[in-house]
């Protein structure tokens, strides 16, 4: 140990020395029985001694304890390569291309429990709005026959759904021939998924089970972006709102915004609302929740606050955007 040490210092010097594999606190023990005068108190000893251990690197504290620090095979500590390999999987947002300048965002459709007038009105209004894209923003499909809940056997089947799916689809493209189509997984979506799970796991994973394959994603060329994951759309969130946990409040655009903190566009709660505010820094932040384009009055919720909406997202090159957000009242767009 180099520098000019005190008495005490080279005491704890030599008694390092001499017991290079003690534990502290026992070598602190010793040093107080056999120098009572110099070590009055053990505590202050053990602290004194991890002191020098740690101002002097050549002291290894591993080869105190009789264990050599070595090195693995990637150069690391040892122990570094004994990491066991983690089943952590990457959460990343998909990223809208940047050719995308303008898109129609349509949530909660339910389908085949979609209202006819309120998704023609909303389709007609993205065509004369000149969108180049189109952003299916969860819940377009209700798989109310995976449901968990108490399900009417009058109702249609599965098969009966899958081909309502199906032609929703077909006549989205149709309307749309010519542009980018981006399927979110909502939580109604994701009952396929679920039930797989719970009662054919044998089939989960396979391709021919899957909702892209079902629903003809790959001849109809729709992007679809996984459960739980949300798009920025240049310095805008746009998601499903079972993102995020809780029922929306009063105002889901401003419940929105204590979960966000940024500017989010999302659906899920068949709500149209808007919260601007202005920060400290005097920066305009904005959130927005849009209307459902499905039947408003189901037998399972009869009596509720829906409203039919849609909205129109325009990005510009910078990231800026502008959200119009649509409601549709007495058989208008609003």
């Amino acid at each position: 140990m180099a520098g000019n040490q005190t008495p005490k210092g080279e005491a704890v010097v030599q008694y390092l020395k001499r017991h290079p594999k003690m534990p502290l606190l026992t070598l602190a023990r010793l040093m107080h029985k056999e120098q009572p005068k110099m070590f009055p108190d053990i505590e202050n000893t053990r602290k004194l001694i991890q002191k020098y251990v740690s101002a002097n690197r050549h002291v290894n504290l591993g080869d105190r304890y009789g264990v050599k620090r070595e090195k693995g095979a990637s150069g690391a500590d040892a122990w570094q390569d004994m990491m066991p390999e983690s089943l952590q999987e990457p959460h990343n947002p998909f990223i809208l291309p940047k050719s995308v300048r303008k898109a129609l965002v349509l949530s909660d459709i339910h389908a085949p429990y979609h209202d006819v007038p309120a998704l023609t009105l909303a389709i007609d209004h993205g065509l004369k709005a000149g969108v180049d894209a189109v952003i299916l923003n969860g819940d377009i499909l209700d798989f109310y026959a995976m449901s968990d809940h108490e399900k009417d056997p009058r109702k249609i089947d599965w098969l009966g759904e899958l081909e309502a799916g199906r032609g929703i689809f077909r006549m989205i493209r149709a309307a749309f021939p010519n542009m980018p189509i981006y399927f979110v997984t909502g939580n109604h979506s994701y009952r396929l998924e679920r039930h797989l799970m719970k009662y054919a796991p044998i089939l989960l994973g396979m391709h021919e089970f899957e909702l892209p394959t079902l629903f003809g994603f790959g001849e109809l060329a729709i992007t679809h972006i996984e459960n739980k994951r949300v798009i920025h759309a240049g310095k805008l969130t746009i998601g499903h709102g079972d993102n995020w946990k809780g029922g929306g409040g009063v105002n889901p655009a401003r419940w929105l915004s204590l979960r966000t903190g940024e500017p989010t566009l999302i659906g899920h709660f068949h709500r149209t609302s808007s919260h601007i505010e202005r920060t400290v820094r005097n920066s305009i932040r904005g959130w927005w929740s849009t209307g459902c384009l499905c039947e408003l009055n189901p037998t399972y919720l009869p009596m509720n606050q829906w409203s039919h909406g849609f909205a129109i997202v325009e990005i510009d090159k910078d990231g800026t955007f502008e959200v119009d957000n649509l409601s549709i009242i007495e058989g208008k767009v609003r």
